[in-house]
Order: structure tokens, then sequence, then C-alpha cells
């Protein structure tokens, strides 16, 4: 729930086995859902689909928290494939007031616009800053099986760093800094 109870949010996601006729097993696919209801509508409506593709079965969406002001949600989409090490995270934010979603790309613009140069990393969402920032945690990216950092990963630690989403820009944090949430469990 926003922390002024205007809004209130819930993901699910359903996986379903499948009997493919060319697979000698049943694979396993998802498609999670993220549902938003607000001030003008008590009803839960779906404003993010993600269905499998046939490279990426498994998806979820993880709720991370509500900003501060205003009403915007910071997610956690997630692929992968089943039965491997391939997948990852995006990092979204919905904004409920303008019903908008963030491009999947939001994250990766900030980092490539502030590093000048393509930048692979590993992002996970952790919250937003009393200024309504959000937060993330970005890593190092590592190929399966490597010991040192792909070369177009930007980011050579892992580090907090603060992102202006409507710039898009980065500010890095202390690795000391510590994270407010916003958000209301529903009554």
């Amino acid at each position: 729930m926003s922390p002024d109870e205007r809004y209130r949010a819930y993901a699910e996601s359903e996986a379903v086995a499948s009997n493919a006729t060319n697979a000698a097993s049943p694979e396993c696919q998802n498609t999670s859902r993220l549902f938003v209801a607000g001030p003008s509508s008590q009803n839960f409506r779906p404003v993010l689909v993600v269905e499998p593709s046939p490279g990426v079965l498994g998806n979820s969406i993880d709720l991370v928290d509500w900003s501060p002001n205003g009403h915007r949600l910071l997610l956690a989409q997630g692929f992968w494939q089943w039965g491997s090490d391939a997948g990852g995270t995006t990092v979204r934010i919905y904004d409920a007031d303008a019903a908008k979603l963030s491009s999947k790309s939001l994250i990766d613009e900030a980092f490539r616009k502030y590093f000048g140069n393509d930048c692979v990393a590993v992002f996970q969402p952790v919250g937003f800053s009393s200024s309504g920032k959000a937060i993330v945690i970005a890593g190092p990216y590592f190929d399966v099986g490597e010991d040192r950092p792909r070369e177009d990963s930007c980011v050579r630690k892992k580090g907090w760093w603060l992102i202006d989403s409507v710039i898009p820009a980065l500010t890095q944090l202390p690795d000391n800094y510590n994270v407010q949430h916003y958000g209301k469990d529903a009554h």
C-alpha cells in the first residue's frame, strides 16, 4: 500500500507445465502479473503482464517499495530459463498517478549516460530515497564460469546507486547507506 494508502498493489506468478510435442519432458512456463488499485477504482487492474517466450520461460515480478511521496512503485522484473543459469533482473518503476510503467532499459540508460559507453552490470532494486529517487545495488557482470567481470562491465565493485529516473542520472552512495521503506502492509 502506498504511504498515503491511496494505492494498493500486488503481483502474482502462475507456473504451468506444458508438454510440448517435440520436448522429451514437460517444460515449466510462468506468466506474471502486476495489479494496482487506486482512488478512482478500488478494483485491481493488471498494469503489467509478463508472458513466457521460447528463450525465457520463467519470469517474476517482485514489489520492492512505494516512493515516500507521489505514487511510484519500484519493482524487480525477473527472467530466466528453467534448468539453466541464464537470467537476470530488470528494475522498473510504475507511476500510479500517470498509469505509466518505465521502460525495461531505464537503469541501463542511466548507467550508460553516466559512464559514457555501453555498460553491463547486475542491478537489484532496494528502495527509494527520502527525495523519491530510486536506489539500486549494482555489481559487476560475470559470464558464467568466469572469475573476472566482462570487459564491458562498467561497475567493477558492488555498490549503492541513487537514480534520478526523470533525467536519468546517477549518484554513487556510501557503502553504509541505510534504505528506509515507505510502503505499508495491507490491513
